[in-house]
């Protein structure tokens, strides 16, 4: 068991932040460790940590004994209420009402007070970093017999302030105040929540759609494969369809795919730094060779310019031995030129 701090609350309606608060701290035999007033705003900090005990001051609560039959534990609390309701000044639902077991003579020993004003107090202590195990009716924790039941507790920190409690309070669970480190830890949480589900649904979205392009670049594959079985790789279907079309379009049904206008086209396309710079061209069985002049930006990445040519389904080969000279034909197509010696 741990040390106990026992707190003299002021009325209820007085309590703020600032509330002088009388105080005594036992260890765990019951010996007084340390006793005094401090503000409800330094109690926390000026303190070890303690099994938390709050006496509210006379009037703030009710106290009654109540006959009841035996009941069962669950329809207990309902009894109480119905029993109580022509004693209260108030409606039922406006109280906190706590009750003690019942007795084997049938009695009942019941605690109310004021809804409102109870839990913005418990409230106040929570935020000042109290988290209280107990909230008894000041009746109920001085000493039997005592000689000024009316008298609220006081320093000197004396008997009464020992007096051994009941074993239910008013401080039930279900009443307790969430605390603002709470309350910004649950948003925190659905926050965090939201988030990790609108990422989850994020991924599988994108995962979705990168699974449907994929479906849709094969099927584009296999329509151009089906379409142009002559092409010997597709890396980009949409623009290599494109180009077949175009070569359909200037053979006009009747030319080959190796003919001058097809491969002068594709080569066109290809040859983007040969623009302006061309200065002879010499078509021969199904091969094209450019001459060109001095002054042109020759390709940086060779690679990527075979690539290209690739995707318009032409082979594009640089003279080992005459300067300035590219030869174009279609893929697949064998050189038709003699090897030079």
């Amino acid at each position: 068991m741990k040390n106990r701090l026992r707190l003299a609350l002021p009325p209820l309606a007085r309590i703020a932040e600032e509330s002088e608060m009388a105080f005594a701290l036992f260890d765990r035999s019951g010996r007084l460790l340390r006793s005094g007033t401090l503000p409800l705003n330094e109690l926390a900090g000026a303190l070890p940590p303690a099994e938390i005990q709050a006496i509210l001051h006379p009037g703030d609560a009710i106290v009654v004994d109540i006959d009841l039959p035996p009941l069962p534990a669950g329809r207990l609390d309902a009894a109480v209420q119905a029993r109580i309701e022509p004693m209260a000044l108030s409606d039922v639902a406006d109280l906190c009402v706590a009750h003690g077991p019942r007795s084997p003579e049938g009695r009942v020993t019941v605690a109310w007070a004021e809804r409102k004003a109870l839990l913005r107090a418990w409230r106040l202590l929570g935020e000042a970093g109290l988290r209280l195990s107990a909230i008894v009716p000041f009746s109920l924790a001085i000493p039997a017999g005592d000689p000024h039941p009316a008298d609220p507790l006081s320093l000197p920190a004396d008997a009464r302030w020992q007096a051994p409690l009941p074993r239910w309070s008013l401080a039930r669970p279900e009443w307790r105040p969430a605390s603002t480190a709470n309350r910004w830890r649950t948003a925190a949480w659905w926050a965090g929540a939201a988030a990790l589900l609108w990422l989850l649904g994020l991924n599988l979205h994108a995962a979705q759609l990168r699974n449907e392009a994929q479906a849709l670049e094969a099927a584009m594959e296999q329509a151009v494969r089906r379409a142009f079985p002559s092409l010997p790789v597709i890396i980009d279907p949409v623009k290599q369809a494109r180009g077949q079309r175009d070569l359909l379009r200037l053979a006009g049904g009747t030319a080959a795919d190796d003919d001058f206008m097809p491969l002068a086209a594709g080569a066109a396309k290809v040859l983007g730094f040969a623009e302006g710079h061309v200065a002879s061209l010499h078509y021969e069985n199904g091969e094209l060779t450019l001459v060109l002049a001095e002054g042109y930006a020759p390709p940086a990445n060779e690679a990527a310019l075979q690539q290209a040519a690739a995707v318009q389904s032409l082979t594009l080969e640089k003279d080992r031995d005459a300067a300035h000279t590219w030869h174009v034909r279609r893929a697949g197509a064998p050189a038709k030129r003699e090897a030079r010696s």
